[in-house]
């Protein structure tokens, strides 16, 4: 007997592996999401989806990782997500997004999508 997937868990699925491919850990997604690092697995395979203030953080980050997909590799998604950012003032851009800060990550993304920096 073949377990049943909502559609929507399923896409869901797909939103935390392209997080992870763009170099986030499954701890990291949960800590971004406030959940527990168990519950970003089930969101992986399906078995749930994301509910909630847990789910509005998810799809941000997913914004903000597919907007840096625009300008670099994986790899390079990595690198500026953890690394510090002179931009912002020094402080590593994973770090304004666990806090919930996403509005000051995204300009700096924007402005590099035009070139600004």
């Amino acid at each position: 007997m073949s377990i049943q997937h909502n559609p929507a868990d399923v896409l869901y699925s797909r939103v935390v592996v392209r997080l992870r491919e763009g170099g986030l850990t499954a701890q990291e997604v949960a800590h971004l999401t406030g959940v527990s690092e168990r519950q970003v697995h089930r969101w992986s395979t399906g078995a749930s989806r994301p509910e909630g203030d847990a789910r509005h953080r998810l799809l941000e980050v997913n914004y903000v990782v597919e907007q840096l997909r625009e300008i670099y590799t994986d790899e390079g998604v990595e690198i500026w997500l953890h690394g510090r950012n002179k931009a912002l003032d020094g402080r590593r851009p994973i770090q304004l997004l666990q806090s919930g800060e996403f509005e000051p990550v995204l300009a700096i993304i924007e402005a590099l999508n035009e070139g600004a920096m």
